[in-house]
């Protein structure tokens, strides 16, 4: 039986946190572990994960001492877990009530055959929950590999997040980079697309993404230049290869 795991990285995000975890805890289709790995918080987080871990025996709390940045706290929590399959979520989002559910239906007929990654649409949300725009994601389930990587290279339009996977192809691609503080994701991303795998579109909503104030959009123009061209940089063979 295959062993699915959502991988929560959080840090300070305890006026969201509760309802994100129960997104996780609330699917349609369970996940066998909820690996929730916070970031060195100090806004009441570690409380409630430390209460819902006691409630939940599905909940496995990581509790870090030393704050280590977003792409290392979530890359050693998923290199931790022993589970077969792993879906990403930030600790101020949250998951529709059907996510897995319709991603694993989507992956399924391929599980154990060829790898492959299961995505869904996305809902923007406000810091309130209000829903303030979708991003709709179907057409990267048609596109050969070396067009998908175009089209995440080119960063013209939305990319899938949080999507359903094998943890052996997380690992193959590399995992999250634990040095880069800004677009870690892209650059992670950027390297799985260029794998041999199948992107199935679940057809539904999955997530509910929060943009809000202290995110990556926050951050001043130059630093968004410099960690934008240092992911082109360590890229730079793999998109001069899917450019070719």
């Amino acid at each position: 039986m295959s062993i699915r795991a959502c991988i929560l990285a959080s840090c300070d995000n305890a006026p969201y946190l509760a309802d994100s975890i129960a997104s996780a805890r609330a699917q349609s289709l369970p996940f066998e572990a909820i690996v929730i790995a916070d970031d060195a918080s100090t806004d009441g987080s570690r409380d409630l994960i430390r209460g819902l871990a006691a409630a939940d025996r599905r909940i496995v709390p990581i509790l870090r001492e030393r704050r280590l940045g977003p792409g290392a706290n979530r890359d050693l929590a998923i290199r931790d877990t022993p589970a077969d399959w792993i879906v990403t979520l930030d600790g101020d989002d949250a998951m529709t009530p059907n996510k897995h559910a319709a991603e694993w239906a989507a992956v399924l007929p391929f599980a154990g055959r060829a790898p492959a990654i299961g995505f869904s649409d996305v809902a923007l949300t406000d810091a309130f929950s209000a829903e303030t725009g979708r991003w709709s994601l179907s057409l990267y389930g048609a596109m050969d590999g070396a067009e998908r990587t175009g089209w995440f290279a080119r960063r013209t339009a939305p990319i899938p997040r949080d999507m359903l996977l094998p943890k052996a192809l997380y690992l193959e691609a590399g995992g999250y980079a634990h040095d880069l503080p800004l677009y870690e994701d892209w650059d992670f991303k950027l390297r799985l697309s260029a794998l041999a795998a199948m992107w199935r579109h679940s057809g539904i909503i999955g997530t509910r993404y929060r943009r809000q104030g202290g995110g990556l959009s926050d951050a001043p123009p130059g630093q968004h230049e410099r960690w934008q061209a240092e992911v082109r940089t360590r890229n730079r063979d793999l998109l001069a290869e899917m450019s070719a």
